[in-house]
């Protein structure tokens, strides 16, 4: 019931071409005549500006077989500038372990009609990157004698074991514009699908339509590139897109019956045996408060039982050897997946007289998702355990590693969850968590050289989901990938930055913050102007970029959530250099504090040490989401903010 989404790493992986959830390609179907008009085209017919334009885009899917589904693509590109060349120069396909990538076949048609084949030889198939158990392969080619001018064309063949077409996601919008988009959708004999559309445009039309050899065919013209921008909604929000399933129950019975087969399980699946409730006893002796009882159920379970997906030491064989179903399993043996450690949780909760219930949620990086508007059970999965304390309810994730206690990942957050106990369901939107409980504590103690070089020491504590993300991400990278990693993300903002003496605290302590410290050198940090330095004093914000750069937009913009930033610097100034002015940036925020920036500066006489402190914060009242028609006076806002952590000050050089 614990699912890993992958279509948004496809999508940034594979953005340029491919970001579907799979496809494939008959193997009688060979390459097709390419029109003299298609060989002659010299701009783009759907955006004026296009680097490159899909002529067609076709994908076959085949569910006739009961032990496989079958996609098959083939796309056809014209390629008009030198950047659309640089573009599609090297394709990758990425996709999961327990599907195949097959038949991949590329060519180039310059305009006089002669093509170049891509050689089965140069396709290569690599890892590249392994998270929870699963594992991402991708096949890779570079595209032999690509120039403006020419066309494009790929198609190959991917088989997904065990799948069906019921519950897939059509994408009829890719980041390429597309002068044709087709899906030709082959069901199960003796089953009907039907289709739900997203995010059409005004006059277009997704209905399928059935052809004489059994597929239904569904045809979109002209549709423009998705073109990203800072801080977008999720895919599914934005780009248009089809949702297939075969018939059945209206939404309402999809609900209580999910609801009827998750309530059993979890009653089954969670109620205390005579050792659990032992177990119970023992964490909860002598423990008066009830927040205190469900913290050391909570710290037990997730110290002391293993989840095995997160162990490089089992792999899938070995752990449906291990054969954990449910909360008496995991006790057992000390490890089980994810639903018999929540189980384990639950029961233990339920042992020591707390009510509990499973949560089933989507995932905000994906889509907003609501009943309402995607009535679909196979959008929301099971994300953890409510327990009820004090008469509230609180929710827990016992297993995963990485979770605190008493807090969900942010992409479950400001979106309706379905809660499910002994007496039913609720739908309940999860609150957002305010700012301050995401904070990153940035301390620094400087010293400015008169050459303007720079040195010191540097600490950095993240908390709340600015640390939760982080060890999401880095789990299962080594301690020395940890600290390059860290190193890079410095060095993207700081190129010439000389760090040493990195130290990583707590990654594996989810109770305390995730710890960063380390000692810098910058060389020309600030830039001498004959008897004066030119310094920047906001040492964390040196190097970075403006949030929003572009006039306009056209989507809304929405912040994965609310966080702030606490910095204190001290930089010690050079010998006999004085503080030319001492000005500081006026305090910023908008009316409804949803976000603010103030700074303060100041020098110590005594010491010649300047002392700036700076506090910034996104999301207050938990509003992250914003329309696309806020968006100048947010950019401004921002400019603003961007202006400010940029200020500048001048040091002197005082007269001997």
């Amino acid at each position: 019931m614990r699912t890993l989404t992958c279509a948004a790493f496809f999508c940034v992986v594979f953005a340029c071409f491919f970001c579907v959830p799979g496809f494939g390609q008959d193997k009688e179907v060979g390459w097709r005549p390419v029109t003299p008009e298609e060989l002659a085209l010299k701009t783009p017919k759907v955006e004026a500006d296009a680097d490159a334009e899909a002529i067609f885009w076709e994908v076959r899917l085949d569910d006739k077989s009961d032990s496989k589904l079958t996609y098959s693509h083939y796309v056809r590109v014209k390629i008009f500038t030198e950047r659309g060349r640089e573009r599609f120069s090297k394709m990758d396909i990425p996709f999961e372990k327990g599907k195949t990538v097959e038949s991949v076949a590329a060519r180039v048609i310059k305009p006089d009609g002669t093509s170049i084949e891509l050689k089965p030889e140069d396709v290569f198939e690599r890892e590249i990157i392994k998270t929870n158990k699963n594992k991402y392969l991708v096949k890779t080619f570079a595209v032999p004698g690509i120039e403006p001018g020419v066309i494009v064309e790929y198609r190959y063949t991917e088989k997904i074991k065990g799948d069906s077409a019921g519950g897939e996601v059509l994408f009829f919008q890719r980041d390429i514009p597309i002068q044709k988009v087709v899906y030709y959708v082959r069901p199960r004999e003796g089953n009907s699908l039907s289709h739900n559309a997203f995010n059409m445009a005004d006059g277009e039309d997704a209905r399928f339509v059935e052809d004489k050899k059994g597929f239904s065919v569904s045809t979109l013209y002209n549709v423009p590139a998705l073109k990203e921008e800072p801080y977008m909604p999720p895919d599914l929000e934005i780009r248009r897109w089809v949702y297939l399933r075969y018939f059945g129950f209206a939404s309402l019975f999809q609900w209580a019956g999910l609801s009827s087969v998750v309530s059993e399980d979890l009653k089954k699946s969670s109620k205390p045996n005579k050792e659990i409730k032992a177990k119970a006893a023992e964490l909860t002796a002598g423990v008066q408060n009830d927040e205190e009882k469900v913290r050391n159920i909570y710290n037990f379970v997730q110290k002391n039982i293993k989840n095995v997906h997160f162990e490089d030491s089992f792999d899938e064989q070995q752990i449906k050897k291990l054969d954990v179903k449910d909360a008496d399993d995991a006790l057992k043996k000390g490890m089980g997946g994810y639903f018999a450690i929540d189980m384990l949780f639950a029961s233990l909760a339920r042992a020591a007289g707390f009510e509990t219930n499973i949560i089933l949620a989507s995932d905000r990086e994906d889509l907003f998702f609501s009943p309402a508007k995607y009535p679909f059970s196979n959008f929301i999965n099971m994300k953890g355990i409510g327990v009820r304390i004090g008469g509230v309810w609180k929710y827990f994730d016992p297993c995963t590693p990485y979770h605190p206690f008493a807090q969900l990942e942010w992409r479950q957050e400001n979106m309706d969850a379905m809660l499910i106990g002994d007496g039913g369901y609720i739908w309940k939107k999860m609150a957002v968590t305010d700012h301050a409980v995401s904070l990153a504590k940035r301390t620094a103690k400087l010293n400015l050289s008169a050459d303007g070089s720079l040195d010191g020491t540097v600490r950095v504590e993240y908390n709340g989901h600015l640390s939760m993300t982080r060890r999401r991400e880095q789990f299962r990278d080594s301690q020395v990938k940890r600290e390059e990693s860290y190193k890079e993300e410095i060095k993207k903002r700081i190129g010439n930055a000389e760090i040493t003496g990195l130290v990583i605290e707590n990654f594996d302590d989810n109770s305390k913050p995730l710890a960063y410290s380390y000692t810098i050198k910058v060389p020309n940090y600030a830039q001498k102007a004959g008897k004066r330095l030119i310094l920047q004093p906001g040492f964390f914000e040196y190097g970075a970029t403006p949030v929003f750069t572009a006039a306009e937009r056209k989507y809304d913009i929405s912040f994965p959530f609310p966080w702030s930033e606490n910095d204190e610097i001290d930089i010690q100034l050079p010998k006999d250099y004085l503080l030319d002015a001492a000005d500081a940036p006026s305090e910023l925020f908008d009316p409804s504090h949803i976000t603010g920036l103030k700074i303060t500066m100041g020098i110590a006489r005594a010491t010649n040490v300047l002392k700036y402190t700076r506090k910034f914060h996104v999301g207050g009242g938990g509003a992250i989401l914003f329309p696309a028609s806020s968006y100048t006076p947010l950019k401004r806002l921002f400019d603003n903010f961007y202006k400010a952590d940029s200020h500048a000050l001048s040091i002197k050089q005082a007269d001997k």
